[in-house]
């Protein structure tokens, strides 16, 4: 599974970062610190405000868009009730406040039950052939066939 950062503090990156590493070992993160959602990642950790400007939002539909069913987690430092209808109307699936002490344990909480979802969701067979699925299943048969070649050698 892989998850996204994107926050221009940089000592914020870093303090989730090594909070998602320690509390999912198994996670791929990327990190960066401009706007730029591309990619396929499984969760989204996004920054509210870019150099003054409220993008979240925008990144979220965005996000939304292309990635269906990923998680997409927002945090805000100015976090209001226009601007909270604004991130969930956007397909964020939680807000964090950054401002209230014990919004970053309840996140993470939240998150610790999602990320069982994901990971259920990602070993499950899905009812259709899914490009996730077909791309795992092929990647899973490649790993056996090279353990096999490695194995008779």
């Amino acid at each position: 599974m892989k998850a996204l950062l994107l926050d221009d503090d940089p000592y914020a990156l870093e303090f989730l970062r090594a909070v998602l590493s320690e509390r999912y070992p198994g996670l791929e993160i990327h990190a960066r610190s401009e706007p730029d959602p591309t990619g396929e990642y499984d969760v989204y950790l996004l920054d509210d405000d870019f150099e003054g400007v409220r993008l979240a939002g925008k990144l979220a539909r965005r996000i939304r868009a292309q990635r269906p069913e990923a998680l997409i987690l927002a945090f805000s430092a100015s976090l209001d009730e226009r601007t909270l209808k604004e991130l969930l109307g956007a397909g964020c699936n939680g807000v964090c406040d950054k401002r209230v002490p014990g919004d970053l344990p309840e996140m993470l909480t939240a998150l610790d039950r999602c990320m069982g979802e994901l990971q259920r969701d990602t070993e499950r067979p899905p009812t259709d052939l899914s490009t996730r699925y077909l791309v795992n299943t092929f990647r899973d048969l490649f790993r056996a066939w090279n353990r096999r070649l490695d194995s008779q050698e």
